[in-house]
């Protein structure tokens, strides 16, 4: 099997700051080639000039040994190279078919030639062993099987080699089995598969080999079964592997409930949800992926519309219609999904991390830049976040560091509860620590912390209690006695 891609001395200056420092990558035919670093460590950017959505400053692209320049995603895709994003680009309005076909729709005479296009789809589904309705809403249909016609038209467009970037964030078990599957079979038809992901478990599944990046250089390529996870951690972070421990407690047992919800029900699928939290104490929320955790949340901050049920701060009940209200009674939600919800991603850095505190930012009845900046310059130093300014615009930054932004704008010692909604989703080792510190911070200072995630090691690692969640019903209130995650998943499926 040759190389079908090489490139050489890559670099990428964004307003004179280096992001690449002339990388040498290369992949061969038929290789699944995992690609790993921390949030910021360049891979993206990587990614990007490959597909054409960047262009290398310097440096040089060969395909199947033929020396190229890709402007556009448009010469990318001529040239065989098709990427698998981790937020879909597909319209909900519109059926698959027509998602399938969007932009290359098959034409003759000005007559939309349906039936070959029908055809076309319905050859690819048996190549692949997948087959969904061509006529269903798009929205109606999971991210999983959306995921799956994005693999789909990477294949119809011939594409030789298919970049899969953190593909699984939003996936069940099963349907990361089914993606795993599929992956392996374009690896039989010969297809080169570059991976990205932060589960590093995955990559010992998949990759026949590992090529790790730190600081916008490339450190070097392995054979998978040359590494482990504390050597992996160590290439990527340039510092020793210390495995993480659990977080120190600072429930304060004998104070009554700061938060308190009660028989809380919604349309969203939450029912007769009541629980409590006291100062101090971190109640992680666990469950499979669909039993409802985020929409209880959602429904506590009032960013769903609830049917009945009460909540209560420092335990006086609290009207919460919207996030507004819910903010002004003290609490504050990390959402599952930052670039729609977290972040205004054309909005400078400073702007996004003050968008909660505009009130504190105002002097002599005009909003403070200066008071704005001094706030994030603090919360940049406090949470280790890598910016090349605070002017810089926050879809410029890594997906860890967009998170530490979205986690700034509740540093706020007036805040009574923190909500924290799949916070390490997309992010690298390092960040994860970092936000793991966060949690323990501000649970120190006696705020009350609901943490939900699907990982259950870090549930089990952050919470004092866990509540276990399903159909959106609470079904388990434990306590964190050193629980494992055995005795934690039987719990969930019994």
């Amino acid at each position: 099997m040759g190389c079908v891609l090489e490139m050489k001395q890559i670099r990428k200056e964004f307003s004179g700051v280096s992001v690449l420092n002339g990388v040498d990558f290369s992949v061969n035919e038929g290789e699944i080639r995992a690609l790993l670093g921390a949030n910021g460590a360049g891979k993206s950017t990587l990614m990007k000039i490959i597909c054409g959505v960047y262009h290398a400053t310097s440096g040089e692209i060969f395909i199947s040994g033929k020396e190229e320049e890709i402007k556009t995603p448009l010469q990318a895709a001529e040239k065989g190279i098709a990427i698998v994003h981790q937020e879909l680009s597909m319209i909900p309005t519109l059926t698959i078919l027509q998602n399938f076909f969007l932009g290359k729709e098959i034409v003759k005479n000005g007559i939309l030639q349906e039936k070959q296009m029908r055809e076309e789809y319905f050859k690819v589904c048996e190549e692949l062993d997948f087959h969904i309705n061509p006529d269903t809403k798009t929205r109606d249909v999971s991210v999983a099987r959306q995921q799956m016609v994005e693999i789909m038209k990477c294949i119809h467009a011939n594409a030789k080699i298919i970049i899969f970037d953190e593909p699984t964030t939003s996936l069940t078990n099963d349907e990361k089995k089914t993606l795993f599957e599929v992956i392996l079979k374009l690896k039989e038809q010969g297809k080169t598969i570059i991976y990205i992901s932060h589960i590093l478990e995955e990559i010992f599944l998949l990759a026949d080999t590992v090529s790790i990046m730190r600081n916008g250089d490339m450190i070097g390529t392995f054979p998978k079964n040359e590494l482990t996870i504390p050597i992996i951690s160590e290439h990527m972070s340039g510092k020793k592997y210390v495995e993480g421990l659990r977080l120190q407690s600072y429930v304060r047992k004998e104070a009554e409930p700061v938060f308190e919800v009660q028989n809380l029900s919604a349309p969203n699928g939450t029912k007769d949800v009541s629980f409590s939290v006291k100062p101090g104490e971190v109640v992680g929320i666990a469950g499979l992926v669909g039993s409802g955790r985020s929409e209880i949340v959602r429904s506590i901050f009032g960013a769903d519309k609830k049917t009945s049920g009460k909540v209560l701060v420092d335990g006086k009940e609290v009207k919460i219609t919207n996030p507004k209200q819910a903010i002004k009674a003290g609490i504050g939600l990390i959402p599952e999904d930052r670039k729609r919800e977290g972040v205004i991603l054309k909005q400078e850095i400073y702007k996004n991390a003050t968008l909660v505190q505009l009130k504190k930012m105002i002097s002599r009845g005009i909003l403070s830049a200066r008071k704005e900046r001094k706030y994030s310059e603090d919360a940049v130093k406090k949470l280790s976040i890598k910016i090349p300014s605070l002017d810089t615009p926050i879809n410029k930054l890594s997906g860890g560091n967009q998170q530490k932004v979205v986690v700034s704008k509740w540093m706020d010692e007036d805040m009574k509860l923190l909500i924290f909604d799949e916070p390490t989703k997309g992010i690298d080792v390092g960040a994860k620590e970092d936000i793991f510190k966060t949690v323990e911070d501000f649970a120190k200072k006696g705020m009350a912390i609901i943490f939900i995630s699907s990982d259950l090691s870090e549930v089990i690692r952050t919470s004092d209690r866990i509540l276990v969640v399903r159909d959106g019903q609470i079904i388990g209130d434990v306590a964190n006695d050193n629980i494992s995650q055995k005795d934690l998943m039987e719990i969930i499926l019994r």
